[in-house]
């Protein structure tokens, strides 16, 4: 079975490029559009291999999100995505407990890149 990844994006047509992109890489995907919606979406599936969160969605900061899931599995790889990162963001944002971190629009080398080493245990960032 190929890895499972969850996508969390409040733009619908990152959500639907990234779900396509990540399915031509061989990934099972399941994607939602806020921070509620992942967290009831990872409850249901029990356990996704990597978790691709914009930092800011609607209801709640991506770091919000990212804390909410380490909560409900410590074990949890998150990759976090914005079109900018601050130096600060970037720190904030690893202190917190993601695997790293992805620039949008995705460019396919580099999330196949950032995916492949997230899910071999390696730093993203």
């Amino acid at each position: 079975m190929p890895p499972l990844i969850l996508l969390v994006d409040d733009d619908p047509l990152i959500r639907s490029l990234g779900k396509e992109l990540l399915e031509h890489l061989g990934y099972e995907v399941e994607a939602t559009r806020d921070g509620r919606e992942a967290l009831e979406c990872y409850r249901r599936l029990g356990k996704v291999d990597l978790v691709i969160l914009d930092y800011y969605l609607p209801d709640r900061d991506g770091l919000q999100v990212l804390q909410d899931l380490l909560t409900l599995d410590p074990g949890v790889r998150v990759l976090m995505a914005s079109g900018f990162f601050s130096s600060q963001e970037v720190d904030r944002i690893k202190d917190t407990g993601a695997a790293g971190f992805i620039y949008k629009p995705y460019r396919l080398a580099e999330l196949e890149n950032r995916i492949r080493l997230v899910l071999q245990g390696m730093s993203g960032f």
